[in-house]
């Protein structure tokens, strides 16, 4: 796994768990400046999706 986030300030109150996503400091914090959440038409918690994820190259 990359450690591209794992310097960064995170967003306060936010946890991640997605290892694999670029944004993820690999202590649950997400280090993206904003983050997206849709669709729109969500209903459930399960129907949402973090618009903001970006795979993880693998080094």
């Amino acid at each position: 796994m990359s450690t591209k986030g794992a310097n960064k300030d995170c967003i306060c109150h936010i946890r991640c768990d997605v290892e694999n996503c670029i944004h993820n400091n690999h202590k649950c914090g997400c280090t993206a400046q904003e983050i997206k959440v849709g669709p729109t038409f969500a209903t459930t918690c399960s129907d949402t999706v973090c618009q903001t994820f970006e795979e993880q190259k693998k080094q």
